[in-house]
């Protein structure tokens, strides 16, 4: 009798994601900063994955990605195949690659760290592999679709929501139009992510696979405003309202009217698309700062998303936050990276006050130290002063 092959634990030569240089990439705003595989780390890092027969990385993955799968098809030098598979279930994987929290989802079931400190396979670097060297194939992808039903679906939305129902709806074979109010596709991936996290050569790609599929995008058009919603109802057989987030808010303390004062939305939606839009940013106008001393407010992806943003700007950027660097929601490596950029930061910090002067701008911020007591019922450490 044969002897069985013994599987073998790679668990901690795992590669690791290039970085440009910190005082490189600091310069450049709308430059990439963390670089992808290339094909020979790709298919070492892929080895890597063992294939398990009940994966407990596809469960942990919100769409269900089916790792073992298409990571298998790299393994097998199978690009194409790959991304047919990743597609199955997901329009955007080269965006979910680059800004998925992998770390919290697939990669942290990986059977690899389940002993001797193991680390995960890259899932997510591995899945913008795939779909950026299809991309930058030169070969046309068109998504398969099913025959047409003669129904049609109208989409209120053209952000991540809307753009993934279009996609799925247009694969079974129904009429799919898109009404977006901003004059540009996308939603937050566009104007929220800065393309120093997203390269938007990666995002057009994708929506406009999602456009040969035959699904008309319509921009600049507001439900409610330009066009009545009944008239839209009335034109199609069903309807998905996949509107957004909202609009953005302030914390509710004195001061935070004073110039230089703004919401992320607004920020970010400057500094990415150079628009602003009364119904996600309450501010008429932002001017972006340039030189100075900024103070961001948050410990999620927003408040990473605006410190890499004023950093690239050029200037001293300062993180305020209320917990510690562990109880945040941001990926424990962009504090690293942000770090390397200069970034201070400043936990277990929260703002009481915007200070000003008596021109009405802003000098400066009040704040208060806090501590986290536990949660009685096991949850998040309270902050309290």
């Amino acid at each position: 009798m044969a002897e069985r092959k013994r599987k073998k634990f790679r668990r901690h030569d795992r590669n690791e994601l290039p970085l440009l240089n910190p005082e490189i990439r600091k310069k450049y705003l709308d430059k990439e900063y963390i670089l992808g595989y290339g094909h020979t780390v790709a298919l070492d890092e892929a080895d890597r994955c063992i294939l398990c027969k009940k994966p407990p990385c596809t469960p942990s993955c919100p769409v269900n990605s089916e790792m073992e799968k298409w990571i298998e098809q790299i393994q097998k030098q199978n690009i194409w195949e790959a991304y047919k598979i990743l597609r199955k279930n997901n329009p955007f994987s080269s965006v979910c690659g680059r800004v998925c929290p992998q770390e919290r989802l697939c990669e942290s079931t990986c059977v690899l760290t389940f002993k001797d400190n193991g680390l995960s396979v890259g899932i997510g670097g591995l899945e913008r592999f795939v779909g950026d060297s299809v991309r930058m194939s030169g070969i046309e992808w068109i998504d398969e679709r099913e025959p047409s039903t003669g129904k049609s679906v109208g989409i209120i939305g053209a952000g991540p929501a809307g753009l993934a129902a279009a996609y799925f709806l247009a694969r079974k074979g129904h009429d799919v139009v898109v009404y977006e109010a901003l004059p540009f596709i996308g939603g937050v991936m566009r104007y929220g992510i800065p393309p120093a996290r997203l390269d938007r050569r990666a995002l057009d790609f994708e929506i406009e696979l999602i456009k040969k599929l035959g699904v008309k995008i319509k921009t600049g058009v507001k439900v409610g405003q330009d066009i009545p919603f009944d008239e839209i109802r009335n034109k199609h057989d069903a309807i998905f309202i996949a509107v957004g987030s909202g609009r953005g808010k302030k914390m509710g303390i004195p001061g935070e009217d004073l110039k230089g004062v703004y919401t992320a939305i607004a920020f970010l939606m400057k500094a990415n698309v150079d628009y602003l839009d009364p119904m996600l940013a309450p501010e008429k106008d932002v001017k972006l700062p340039e030189g100075k001393k900024v103070a961001v407010i948050g410990g999620g992806f927003t408040a990473v998303d605006c410190m890499i943003t004023a950093i690239r700007l050029g200037n001293e950027a300062h993180l305020i936050y209320r917990r510690t660097r562990e109880t945040s929601s941001a990926k424990d490596e962009e504090w690293d990276h942000l770090a390397e950029e200069g970034a201070v930061f400043h936990w277990l910090t929260q703002p009481l006050e915007v200070m000003g002067n008596e021109k009405g701008e802003v000098i400066g911020l009040k704040c208060i130290k806090m501590e986290l007591i536990p949660d009685e019922k096991g949850g998040r450490p309270r902050p309290v002063p």
